[in-house]
């Protein structure tokens, strides 16, 4: 079985348990050299695989539905992020062919990373009588995917390098939000390490989508626009940014100005 139609079977699985032992006899079997890589017909983006077991909705749809749990709400939502982001990975490895050996291994890695996040969250849901599953989730991120599914560059470009680089600002104002809670002590050192690993993942987000702009000759400095077209609001976040762990996976000063000034910008209209 070639390496690409294991990577949709995992990325397919709904079952938890049998997705994640999957991903592990996958990742085993790559670092083996156990799979070959022959080409395959490429199979659109349709449903998510969280689609067999959630409720979804539409970002702005799932905004009006309450939880009568806030905190479950709020653990169930950190861990829909964290599993979407296995399969956003998944998906960089099943759907662009021909790239270099390590492009795949480095995916697999922040897939194998994301799955120990995820797990880290879902223990702590499962303390408030919930599972991963149980509240609606949004759709958000794979639609991201669906957008960008066309093209490397495009990908590398929304999803690692805007969406994930969103993470680590969200991430740093969450940790400063409940620093001072001593109930959400295991909270704080959880997002810590999801912060420090997530950094890397960015950084291999920044990799790739230089390579690709090597590539298909494309200037770096046309992120900004790249993500613009999929996103045309994509700079109206108030959030402070992460700026110094920004400049650690890849981003430049000129773009972290040029990510400011669009703030001030919108801010204006």
């Amino acid at each position: 079985m070639s390496f690409f139609t294991r990577c949709k079977e995992v990325l397919d699985d709904g079952d938890l348990e049998s997705k994640f032992s999957g991903f592990e006899a996958l990742f085993d079997d790559f670092r083996s050299d156990k799979l070959g890589f022959e080409d395959e017909i490429i199979e659109p983006l349709i449903s998510p695989s969280y689609a067999k077991f959630a409720q979804i909705y539409e970002m702005k749809e799932l905004k009006k539905q309450k939880s009568a749990d806030k905190n479950a709400a709020f653990l169930h939502s950190i861990a829909h992020i964290e599993y979407s982001a296995i399969d956003i990975a998944l998906d960089a490895c099943y759907r662009f062919r021909g790239l270099p050996k390590e492009y795949y291994f480095d995916w697999l890695e922040v897939a194998g990373d994301e799955i120990r996040h995820f797990k880290m969250i879902d223990e702590q849901l499962q303390k408030t009588g919930y599972k991963y599953g149980d509240l609606s989730v949004h759709n958000g991120l794979f639609i991201a995917l669906q957008k960008t599914q066309g093209s490397l560059l495009d990908r590398m470009a929304v999803l690692p390098r805007f969406m994930e680089a969103n993470g680590l600002d969200a991430n740093l104002f969450m940790m400063e939000k409940i620093k001072t809670d001593a109930s959400k002590n295991w909270l704080t050192n959880t997002l810590k390490i999801i912060h420090h690993e997530e950094i890397d993942h960015v950084k291999k987000g920044d990799k790739w989508f230089k390579f690709a702009c090597k590539e298909q000759g494309v200037d770096p400095n046309s992120w900004i626009n790249i993500v613009l077209k999929h996103y045309p609001n994509a700079f109206s976040t108030k959030r402070e940014l992460d700026e110094a762990h920004r400049i650690m996976a890849g981003f430049s000063t000129d773009e972290l100005e040029a990510m400011k000034k669009l703030q001030l910008d919108k801010e204006k209209l």
